[in-house]
């Protein structure tokens, strides 16, 4: 593996727009109408309660309630330290390090959990963007229907729990997501609708979905819904963006039981996939077949050191390396490559001016980008 030169930047930026042109089967996507205009209006206004914001239309009563006004102060003093320390760098470094990845129309983004935030930082031009996890999907509450039931001050507090690793270390910790999106939060909608309104969006549609095994979707009422469906807009394109999220097992039993979510990457074809915080699962045979599907499906992986291991991208990749690998955290210290840090040590790395995953402090934090060579 090499690192990449001028020629073959190049050559793959061809590469990709062609097969960005050639392979996009979105009839596989369920295609609902939007929302009528005051459904949308109280789901953006939740949304922006949800995110501290002040709704850009009349002022809503949950924004004179001490304890929204205390949430607002908390969740905006951490946005404002996370677009310091890490959102704006990773704006900056995207825009040159993918400039011919972000052009594709899908990224793929395995082990998800609720993260639109870290994705649609670094790929804000994707058309559609597959996210997968194991939390529930849950409902989008109205801020005004838990204030007049008494229930806001803990509907916030359980979302402010939700979202404090995720803002202060970049990443979600699977074991205590059983515990924050259950209860009154119920699902990962929250949390989503969080990011989109922080990120500048106008959320125009949220509907259930049912994931079948040949990858198709069709609308499904919320109770026995695999996925969910989400179109949303910044007010400069054309057509909305379609963010699906999946609650699926993608071990190799649980694709065995369910192969829709490969076999939507196989229909919408040559995409990006992002991997952020997977727990190393894609060390593990036992999760070979979404490792497969990875590599057949992606004309380009952008990941920690958790995702995807170095050994797995041969002759076919152009790989290059940013940032310090310094090895895994100490909880998953059996995952070190030997042949990752040789490579490291072989290759100047580029800078990686931001943290991302466990090792979410910039000094300690690496990224690969492999691009498919064809």
């Amino acid at each position: 593996m090499k690192l990449r030169s001028p020629v073959v930047a190049l050559a793959g930026l061809l590469f990709v727009f062609a097969r960005a042109a050639f392979a996009d089967d979105s009839s596989a996507l369920a295609s609902p109408a939007p929302f009528p205009d005051d459904v949308a209006d109280q789901v953006n206004a939740s949304a922006h309660g949800l995110a501290g914001l002040a709704s850009p239309g009349d002022e809503h009563p949950w924004e004179r309630s001490p304890d929204w006004q205390a949430y607002q102060d908390w969740i905006n003093g951490r946005w404002s330290y996370l677009n310091r320390v890490r959102l704006n760098a990773m704006r900056n470094w995207s825009s040159g390090a993918l400039g011919d990845l972000r052009r594709l129309a899908t990224v793929y983004y395995p082990f998800s959990g609720p993260d639109i935030l870290y994705v649609d930082t670094l790929f804000p031009d994707s058309k559609y963007l597959l996210m997968a996890g194991l939390e529930p999907i849950g409902t989008m509450p109205d801020l005004a229907q838990l204030q007049q039931q008494g229930r806001l001050a803990g509907y916030l507090t359980q979302v402010q729990r939700s979202l404090y690793t995720v803002l202060a270390a970049s990443f979600f910790k699977t074991k205590d997501m059983k515990n924050d999106f259950s209860g009154q939060v119920d699902g990962i909608l929250p949390a989503m609708a969080v990011f989109l309104a922080h990120q500048g969006y106008r959320i125009d549609s949220i509907h259930y979905v049912m994931l079948h095994g040949d990858g198709s979707l069709t609308e499904h009422p919320a109770a026995g819904a695999n996925g969910v469906q989400i179109a949303y807009d910044d007010g400069d394109r054309d057509d909305p963006r379609i963010a699906l999220y999946f609650q699926t097992d993608l071990s190799n039993d649980g694709i065995g039981s369910n192969p829709g979510y490969v076999n939507l990457m196989r229909r919408l074809g040559a995409g990006v996939t992002y991997l952020k915080a997977a727990s190393y699962l894609l060390y593990d045979d036992y999760f070979s077949r979404i490792r497969d599907a990875i590599l057949n499906n992606s004309v380009g992986v952008v990941e920690d050191d958790s995702g995807v291991p170095y050994k797995y991208f041969d002759a076919k990749w152009e790989v290059t390396p940013y940032g310090n690998y310094t090895g895994p955290i100490a909880l998953f210290k059996e995952y070190r490559q030997a042949d990752l840090a040789a490579f490291y040590a072989k290759n100047v790395p580029s800078p990686l001016p931001f943290g991302t995953g466990y090792k979410f402090v910039a000094s300690q934090s690496s990224i690969l980008v492999a691009r498919k060579r064809e």
